[in-house]
């Protein structure tokens, strides 16, 4: 280890959160031997994607952060390895093709991940899953090339593609309750009606396919095993056991992506530091009908999550591009690893200067007939908005506006990102490091150019299951562990970036009425008391912050295991981009829904 390299950046983090006033001042601290000993292996470019985190001692639970930051790294390298040809042949998806080399521009085609079925190949808005047989050894058809059959065929908004491009991109918000953006990408793009906006993609492996398609659940889990699953987690307060048919709970290594793509500038696609593919995005012809585009986009993001047999509640991890915050001026304020580079302006001590305007949640346990609050408010309540009207976005940062439909969120205007709620833990720092050198070395060795993948960095990753018995925001600060507010509140920038997403725990409110979450049982269930539980595991119930905690309560509580795309069922349409207005983002037909 490079303690000259370690020591400096531990004193950039300290400062920044003295300056700056991050809450999460605890996680900066140094680490004890035993996770620097952790950090010290090799991580390495393999395209095996690991099953197991810890398994030789005791799991997930009793990780350190920095194995647990490894684990992640090992499945971001494999997942984005060349994916073998794809022309519909049994077990070519999810197949790594061991003959490219990790990064090389020379394997063209789409990376592993990219070829796991989108949420709407999985769960059609109408009929059959695409390819579909009833053969087990045939996997079910899961191999048949991409196509995406909504309720309503969508044409192409100009020339049709000759060919279906692998990301799809019908996920145009943050789980319907704002619109993301990034000030630094292109204002006006051909054929794009929101260029600046962030699009999503959900996408899941063969074993969750297969599990969907042996019990015929592609429009929905059966109201009979629906019950059955909300009574074992009653009773037993953890998940059936894996595989159940009887019961809903997703097999072993189940994993799961959701990924953030935009447009990029020329300099950006010319930069080398962004993976691009052809994505394809959806919008509203002349008609108002809703057709599809194919372009070239930038990764921005890529969740990857995974069901393990020591971690049922799934093992969480988020990878950012490295340029995702970049100050007014342009320049980026975390290095490819996550290090603080360049300085957010200070921040009066006391004050949460994250975002320009300054919000804050109001959590109640005192129900009111309009639910609100809990609600959320900017500070002071007269703030005014990062810029003066909607009709002018910032020019290099990121920003979001939350939906105007979601009376408990601050919605007139843009809310800004100056920084993250919480840094990335010195762990998942060094991890990254350790990723990016045994690249360097990679690609030395096989006479490879840097890839855009050095250029992405881990964020954060939840593997312990961690109960909040209390409202706010978590209070631990142990570095090595996943008890701190970073990893508790685990968040990527673009994916969960408003108020109640960056800082989640406890539920929704209203079923996501009002937009916005709260601790208190009172608050979802007619006279209840104390704080709400969102996870079920080891026959305890949690109250667990940020993916893992809304997963639970979008995922598990609702039938689904920690699977959202289960629990939802059928997609029957892609969406199109809402517009920001003076009130909020606009209303547009989503296909998703909260609960």
């Amino acid at each position: 280890m490079n303690i000259r390299i370690v020591t400096a950046t531990m004193a950039s983090l300290v400062v920044v959160a003295s300056v700056i006033g991050i809450r999460s001042q605890a996680i900066a601290q140094p680490l004890d031997e035993r996770a620097v000993d952790a950090a010290s292996n090799a991580i390495t470019i393999n395209s095996v994607v690991p099953n197991e985190l810890n398994p030789q001692n005791g799991g997930a639970p009793r990780a350190t952060m920095s194995q647990a930051a490894y684990f992640a790294w090992q499945e971001f390298i494999a997942l984005n390895w060349p994916a073998v040809k794809q022309n519909g042949g049994l077990n070519q998806r999810d197949t790594p093709d061991t003959n490219c080399r990790f990064g090389d521009p020379r394997c063209a085609g789409p990376r592993v991940w990219e070829t796991f079925r989108s949420k709407v190949e999985i769960f059609p808005g109408k009929g059959l899953p695409p390819g579909y047989t009833t053969s087990p050894s045939a996997s079910f058809g899961y191999d048949t090339l991409p196509s995406y059959n909504y309720d309503n065929p969508v044409p192409a908004c100009m020339s049709p593609s000759t060919s279906t491009a692998w990301v799809n991109l019908d996920e145009t918000d943050q789980i319907t309750l704002d619109d993301m953006y990034a000030g630094a990408a292109p204002q006006q793009v051909p054929g794009n009606s929101s260029p600046q906006l962030i699009r999503f993609t959900a996408k899941a492996n063969r074993t969750e396919y297969t599990y969907v398609a042996l019990n015929k659940w592609w429009q929905a889990i059966p109201a009979s095993v629906a019950n059955a699953t909300q009574n074992y987690l009653t009773t037993n307060k953890s998940s059936p056991p894996p595989g159940s048919s009887s019961m809903v709970s997703l097999p072993l290594n189940t994993v799961e992506l959701k990924a953030g793509w935009r447009e990029l500038t020329a300099a950006e696609q010319a930069s080398g530091r962004f993976h691009m593919t052809t994505v394809r995005s959806y919008e509203k012809n002349a008609s108002q009908q809703t057709c599809y585009r194919e372009a070239t986009w930038g990764l921005v993001a890529l969740h990857i999550i995974q069901k393990t047999r020591s971690a049922p509640y799934f093992i969480y991890a988020t990878f950012e591009q490295a340029d995702n915050i970049l100050r007014p001026d342009g320049r980026p304020l975390e290095d490819e690893n996550g290090a603080i580079i360049n300085q957010p302006q200070p921040c009066p001590v006391g004050q949460n200067c994250a975002t320009s305007p300054q919000v804050t949640l109001l959590d109640s346990s005192v129900v009111n007939a309009n639910q609100v609050p809990p609600r959320v408010d900017l500070v002071p309540a007269s703030a005014q908005y990062c810029t003066g009207s909607v009709r002018n976005p910032p020019r290099n940062q990121l920003y979001y506006q939350n939906a105007q439909d979601k009376p408990g969120l601050p919605s007139k205007g843009f809310i800004c990102i100056n920084y993250r709620d919480n840094l990335i833990p010195l762990a998942v720092i060094q991890a990254n490091r350790s990723a990016h050198a045994a690249m360097a070395t990679y690609n030395q060795q096989n006479g490879l150019k840097t890839s855009p993948w050095s250029y992405y960095k881990l964020v954060n990753v939840q593997y312990q299951a961690i109960d909040k018995n209390y409202a706010g925001v978590y209070k631990g600060n142990d570095p090595n562990s996943g008890a701190n507010p970073a990893s508790y509140h685990l968040a990527n920038i673009v994916v969960e970036t408003n108020r109640p997403l960056q800082l989640f725990s406890g539920g929704l409110v209203g079923s996501g009425f009002t937009g916005v979450n709260s601790d208190y049982e009172a608050q979802f269930s007619r006279g209840g008391t104390g704080i709400h539980r969102n996870v079920y595991y080891g026959g305890a119930g949690y109250n667990m912050g940020g993916c893992m905690g809304c997963h639970g309560s979008q995922g598990q509580h609702a039938s689904g295991d920690f699977s959202v795309i289960l629990a939802n069922g059928a997609v029957h349409q892609p969406e199109t981009p809402s517009a920001a207005s003076p009130q909020g983002a606009t209303e547009v037909v989503r296909n998703r829904k909260l609960k």
